[in-house]
């Protein structure tokens, strides 16, 4: 079986769209690696998921750390606010709290409801007026490839290839390609030079340490988040602008979009760890 490369870096995203914890090994389960956005806050005023695809309204979300304890057996999600304080999501102020810090009414949930939505802000207005204006948007739902229960975008696992992102910071003088920007689960480290491989993949499966196996489903079309401030990471367009120039690829029947890295399901669940060697097996 031929092995495309190795695991580099796992991260998870307790609560959806804050940002997340590197980790060294992973639990994958059947809808994504465990602890991975479990919780997502819901705007009280419109019902729909908070989300920073909506920079104008919750860019502010990435200013916040989300971190999940699996010690015992009920697991804990805390939240890191950027003046230290921390909030765990169990607490019964915690949405409170939130939502003076975002400005805006906010309610904590665990469970995916039954239609849940999310507003995804066009992201070549959001580059050519700024984060803080506000410019027109889709509606749609929230983890159409997903199992039930997660609060994914699309699907349980998102992954890129190194090659991916050293290509598209090699593109500008920009520091475009920290793995923070384009939050995916896995960075899978291939052979340098082989950029946006993951294209091609589609359909086949991959083979990740010695117990999980995902299927590759459909290339990630980029949004506006990637041009955000991450914590520590600044504001930059180019990180959208630069995977619009080198690639583009065919997304469902959505047509030709900006795409980096790709979603995938579970096809048996396991544990990986960082280093553990990747195989790519083809129908």
């Amino acid at each position: 079986m031929p092995q495309i490369g190795t695991v580099g870096a796992l991260c998870r995203y307790p609560v959806k769209s804050m940002l997340g914890e590197d980790r060294q090994a992973a639990r994958v389960t059947l809808r994504g690696l465990e602890g991975d956005r479990d919780y997502a806050l819901i705007d009280v005023q419109s019902g729909k998921v908070a989300t920073a695809k909506l920079p104008h309204r919750w860019r502010a979300m990435l200013r916040l750390r989300s971190t999940r304890y699996d010690d015992g057996d009920a697991p804990r999600v805390e939240i890191a606010l950027p003046d230290g304080r921390i909030v765990d999501c169990e607490d019964p102020g915690a949405e409170a709290i939130l939502s003076a810090e975002l400005g805006r009414s906010v309610k904590l949930a665990s469970a995916r409801p039954e239609g849940l939505e999310m507003e995804c802000a066009d992201p070549d207005a959001v580059v050519a007026q700024g984060s803080a204006s506000e410019v027109g948007f889709d509606v749609l739902p929230v983890g159409m490839g997903a199992p039930e229960g997660g609060f994914f975008d699309f699907a349980p696992i998102h992954f890129i290839t190194s090659a991916s992102l050293d290509r598209v910071g090699s593109a500008t003088a920009a520091r475009v390609a920290e793995p923070s920007r384009y939050r995916a689960n896995l960075i899978i480290e291939t052979p340098a030079g082989v950029p946006f491989q993951e294209n091609d993949w589609i359909g086949a499966r991959l083979d990740i340490g010695r117990e999980v196996q995902l299927e590759v489903i459909v290339p990630t079309p980029r949004c506006a988040v990637p041009t955000l401030a991450h914590g520590a990471v600044a504001v930059d367009v180019k990180a959208l602008q630069a995977i619009a120039a080198l690639n583009k690829a065919q997304v469902l029947d959505m047509g030709l979009l900006p795409c980096l890295g790709a979603y995938a399901k579970v096809l048996r669940p396991g544990s990986v760890r960082v280093g553990d060697p990747v195989e790519l097996i083809r129908a």
